[in-house]
């Protein structure tokens, strides 16, 4: 249905295979690119999001998603949004994906969003305990403080409906989004936050998934995730000692 450009079949015979296969990658990639084609973008954003989470092994994962996903925020005219993908893709392995081509792309989208860069500078440092300790942070969402656990793995911000309600996060209703969680997989919502703080570093308008309050979705006591929507906006180093994230213009 792809190759005849029947992309409303498509996205039909896909959404069949989701129902037979919920946690399986491979149908919301194939329902993403229809949407993607047939003009739905925000439709293909959802399911670009669903592919990546739900993808076991992010070293191996392609770039199709990423670049899908920026180029349906594109049609969106979300330049700087469209920058996210990308970042991300090129924070999962810089070795191998930041490349000419990807730094070509972020810089031609930035230019179009005239994208502000994070606003303020300076260095943060977060010492670890020991080595893969998980590192939970005090982060504040639109004047509202709470504990975040660092994770580079995930793509978006994401946070407790009832924290996200406190916060008067931007949410969008029509949104479907499904994430891993502790608790298996999760339903969630895409939204924004007017701004997000780690102590003196603050970056506004920040992307965000919204999930429902499940006990213990992120553990006792944590508010939320801190993914690359924020952290891709800065420079961050992990050793065994400690995690460092400072202005990338900063030296």
């Amino acid at each position: 249905m792809l190759r005849l450009t029947d992309y409303a079949k498509a996205a039909t015979v896909a959404s069949d295979l989701i129902k037979l296969q919920p946690f399986n990658d491979s149908g919301y990639y194939l329902r993403a690119v229809a949407y993607d084609r047939g003009g739905f973008p925000k439709k293909a954003i959802d399911d670009y999001i669903t592919t990546i989470e739900l993808f076991g092994n992010k070293e191996k994962i392609g770039s199709a998603s990423y670049y899908g996903m920026a180029r349906s925020y594109e049609k969106l005219g979300q330049f700087c949004d469209a920058v996210l993908p990308i970042e991300t893709w090129v924070a999962l392995n810089p070795a191998r994906n930041d490349t000419s081509q990807t730094r070509a792309v972020i810089a031609a989208y930035a230019a179009k969003g005239k994208c502000q860069v994070a606003a303020t500078s300076g260095e943060e440092v977060f010492t670890l305990s020991r080595p893969n300790n998980v590192v939970k942070l005090p982060v504040t969402i639109n004047g509202v403080r709470g504990v975040f656990v660092l994770d580079t793995g995930a793509t978006f911000v994401s946070l407790k409906a009832a924290f996200a309600q406190k916060a008067k996060v931007q949410i969008d209703q029509d949104s479907a989004v499904r994430l891993h969680t502790a608790n298996g997989i999760a339903e969630g919502k895409r939204g924004r936050a007017a701004t997000i703080e780690l102590r003196s570093l603050q970056a506004n308008d920040v992307a965000v998934v919204v999930q429902p309050d499940v006990q213990g979705t992120f553990g006792e006591g944590v508010d939320g995730l801190l993914g690359m929507s924020f952290l891709s906006r800065f420079k961050l180093t992990i050793d065994a000692q400690a995690v460092k994230i400072s202005n990338r213009k900063d030296k």
